[in-house]
């Protein structure tokens, strides 16, 4: 068994600022994207018999554990962001708390789906359809074309389908 420990440090000294720059760009924490660089460096040691440099360089096989770090991150934040409202029943049908519950898992589906989009996919739905900015609008936020943020949410749609479909 070969010594990854000094290959390990030399990983995190060379892209420890990335990898942070990288996380902090997309969490609204200091402390969280300082947590989650912990994350996968760890990951990464704990990995470190699986990296084969004939299949990635280390930048990407790192960026690769981050980002899905982050991703599940973010998805367990949408979804710990769902609350279900309870009411009392009373003489209320228990169809319409089927339903409630019903509309409750769909909108975590939906959470997680949205947290699997890249982020100017995710950006470009959340702004047109939660923020209800017009596509024009948004492209004015984002500095982008308006034909580029159809074209985008053409595609975060479709993308959203597929990932619910599974």
């Amino acid at each position: 068994m070969v010594n990854r420990e000094p290959w390990l440090d030399g990983l995190y000294r060379r892209y420890k600022d990335q990898v942070f720059g990288y996380i902090r760009r997309k969490l609204n924490s200091q402390s969280d994207a300082e947590d989650l660089c912990s994350q996968v460096f760890l990951e990464a040691a704990r990995c470190a018999e699986k990296f084969d440099p004939e299949r990635a360089s280390e930048s990407t096989w790192l960026f690769t554990i981050a980002r899905n770090l982050l991703n599940r991150r973010l998805r367990d934040h949408y979804t710990r962001q769902r609350i279900v409202r309870f009411e009392p029943i009373g003489d209320q049908d228990y169809a319409d708390e089927s339903e409630d519950v019903e509309a409750f898992i769909r909108s975590d589906e939906l959470a997680g789906a949205l947290a699997a989009l890249d982020e100017t996919k995710r950006n470009i739905v959340l702004l047109i359809f939660y923020s209800g900015l017009s596509p024009k609008e948004t492209a004015e936020k984002l500095k982008l074309s308006y034909s580029n943020v159809c074209t985008i949410k053409s595609r975060a749609l479709d993308d959203l389908r597929q990932i619910l479909e599974q």
